[in-house]
Order: structure tokens, then C-alpha cells, then sequence
């Protein structure tokens, strides 16, 4: 049965590499593929490009989040003192 099956994908293997022999033959064909790659890579280092920029981006906007926070906690916690402090001199 694993035969069989493996038959039948060389198959299409051997059916795929005739058709792309014959689309390739042209020089101009050759030509497109080589420009359609070419630019393939380059928006791939596009794509790349913004990717870090926008992770950068992201640690910025993290690094910030916990600054915010941590100026949060510290005035709740001032807060807390000052409202202990006010009820000591209540008493």
C-alpha cells in the first residue's frame, strides 16, 4: 500500500518537473522567476524591517506600562500612609 502511494507521488514528481522544464525553456521565462524571487527577497527584508520596529515599538510601550505602574503603587501606598497618619492624629 506504502508503495503504491509512493508510486503515485514520484508520479506527480516526475509530471510536475516536465511542466516546469517546459515553462522554463524560454529565457524570458527564466527572466520573470529570476525578478519574481528577486523581489520576493526584498519584500521579505521589508517585512523584516518593520517586524523589528514594531517589536521595538512594543518594549517601548512595556517599558513605559511598568513605569506608569510602579508610579501607581507608589502613590497608593502614600496615599495609605497619609491616611494613617491623619487617623493617628485623630486619636
Amino acid at each position: 500500500m506504502a508503495e503504491l502511494s509512493r508510486q503515485i507521488d514520484m508520479e506527480k514528481l516526475f509530471s510536475f518537473s516536465d511542466d516546469l522544464v517546459k515553462v522554463l525553456k524560454e529565457k524570458r521565462d527564466i527572466d520573470t522567476l529570476t525578478q519574481c524571487i528577486d523581489h520576493s527577497k526584498s519584500l521579505h527584508s521589508s517585512c523584516d524591517a518593520d517586524l523589528n520596529q514594531l517589536l521595538s515599538s512594543i518594549q517601548d510601550y512595556q517599558r513605559k506600562i511598568d513605569v506608569c505602574k510602579q508610579k501607581t503603587e507608589q502613590a497608593k501606598s502614600e496615599v495609605a500612609a497619609e491616611a494613617e497618619v491623619d487617623l493617628l492624629q485623630k486619636i
